[in-house]
């Protein structure tokens, strides 16, 4: 079974996700930031760092809300992101429609 995935907006602007961001998962985080992400313009960016697992559901969920984001002249900028959704995104030739920062190798 896996982990769900959540979404917190902190007052800085900043969204946080959290859990397993995989095709279990992503039904339900859809339907849970939908309106935080089309109707909160003051989301610059969302934080990756405890996102566990990635598959391609959760790069997909990702250009969407990237897309609508797009859509309204803004862009988001996704954080921290693991390894595996860098590697992933470039193998889709997705990386270029996402702002995307990996996360800090831990020395």
């Amino acid at each position: 079974m896996s982990e769900n995935c959540s979404i917190e907006v902190a007052e800085d602007g900043c969204a946080y996700l959290s859990g397993e961001l995989t095709f279990e998962s992503t039904p339900d985080l859809y339907r849970q930031a939908e309106a935080i992400i089309r109707e909160n313009d003051s989301i610059r960016a969302i934080d990756l760092a405890g996102i566990t697992r990635v598959d391609s559901a959760g790069l997909a969920l990702m250009l969407e809300w990237q897309a609508i984001r797009t859509a309204n002249g803004q862009k988001l900028q996704f954080s921290k992101a693991p390894v595996s959704l860098l590697s992933l995104a470039q193998l889709c030739e997705a990386a270029d429609l996402l702002s995307m920062t990996a996360r800090t190798p831990v020395k």
